[in-house]
């Protein structure tokens, strides 16, 4: 199995998790919408870092790999994401902020989840 796909599977069941959690937590304050926002931001992170894992898959598995076919893809799908992100926001104020703090979640989980084993790596090494 890839080490990669295998800690994607492992960010993407820290982030039910805290999605759980998020629920619990604003439905005992009776802002129960907030954390299905939050719930849908930690999704939408989910799917962006598997379209982003198949984007840069598919590009450097090409004869000729381009950094701006890299930069073009990143560019575009971070574009529909943040638009549709304020679009969610904006229409379902005040609770769609949560969309945002999933996306924030999400990212932090997967940025510790990848960087904290490298580091340990690194310091193993002689």
């Amino acid at each position: 199995m890839d080490v990669n796909r295998l800690r994607m599977r492992r960010a993407a069941a820290i982030a039910i998790v805290f999605g759980i959690l998020a629920l619990m937590a604003t439905g005992a304050l009776d802002r129960l919408m907030l954390g299905v926002f939050m719930c849908a931001g930690l999704a939408l992170g989910g799917i962006n870092a598997q379209i982003t894992w198949m984007s840069i898959v598919r590009i450097t598995d090409a004869e000729t790999p381009s950094k701006q076919k890299l930069a073009l893809s990143s560019a575009a799908r971070l574009l529909i994401l943040t638009g549709l992100s304020i679009v969610v926001a904006f229409f379902t104020r005040p609770y769609g902020v949560g969309i945002f703090f999933g996306l924030a979640v999400f990212q932090l989980i997967l940025v510790l989840h990848t960087v904290v084993p490298e580091v340990k790596g690194l310091r193993q090494q002689p």
